[in-house]
């Protein structure tokens, strides 16, 4: 039998750590961060123990990667939206409407935005080799940009837009725990979520 291309072998370790992250992800959010060890990850992904030390040197990294590929994932979608050539509002309707869309069809999506989302909040970020996803050209930054611009122009509520993104974020997440858990079978309506951004004109004259 003839030996495996140095090609061969790395898809096969390409194919192996991917499928590590996948099982780490449903026990990072089922467990929590704290609460797995490496073990956990081993039995999800039905490999040994020992083997997994092969591709992964702690859960730490391996966390790291999940939130890695999350921040690049969002940070992607964000990049698209914000240079349309829409206008500002309709570039975060057309975000929420991607957003929910991908949550809503894809359990795997919906696990990495809770993943992203409760390591920016839980204090975990400092012990992991990655950058925080604030700062230029972060998710987080590049969105309050987006609210800037809206409110220059009238189109969305005032008031700080680092509160208005983390609001959106944090309405986010609470709707993609839900859908990820089960407790809810479809996103809402996107136009539910683009209430936050609404000029207190619009909604006096709503009323």
């Amino acid at each position: 039998m003839a030996p495996r291309s140095e090609e061969a072998n790395v898809q096969i370790k390409d194919d192996r750590q991917k499928q590590i992250l996948a099982s780490a992800l449903k026990v990072f959010i089922h467990k929590g961060f704290a609460a797995t060890k490496m073990s956990d990850i081993a039995t999800e992904a039905g490999i040994s123990y020992g083997l997994m030390y092969h591709y992964f040197q702690s859960k730490d990294e391996i966390y790291a990667e999940l939130v890695k590929n999350a921040v690049d994932s969002s940070r992607c979608m964000i990049e698209q939206v914000k240079a349309d050539d829409r206008e500002p509002i309709d570039k975060m309707r057309a975000l929420v409407a991607q957003i929910f869309k991908s949550v809503g069809q894809h359990q795997s999506a919906g696990y990495l935005f809770v993943l992203m989302m409760e390591a920016m909040t839980s204090g975990i970020y400092p012990i992991l080799p990655i950058e925080h996803p604030h700062g230029s050209g972060k998710p987080f930054d590049m969105l309050v940009q987006v609210i800037e611009q809206g409110q220059h122009k009238g189109q969305i509520a005032q008031g700080d837009p680092a509160e208005l993104v983390q609001t959106f974020f944090s309405a986010i997440l609470g709707l993609a725990s839900l859908k990820v858990s089960g407790t809810i079978e479809t996103m809402p309506d996107p136009e539910i979520l683009m209430r936050i951004f609404q000029p207190a004109s619009q909604t006096t004259t709503r009323h």
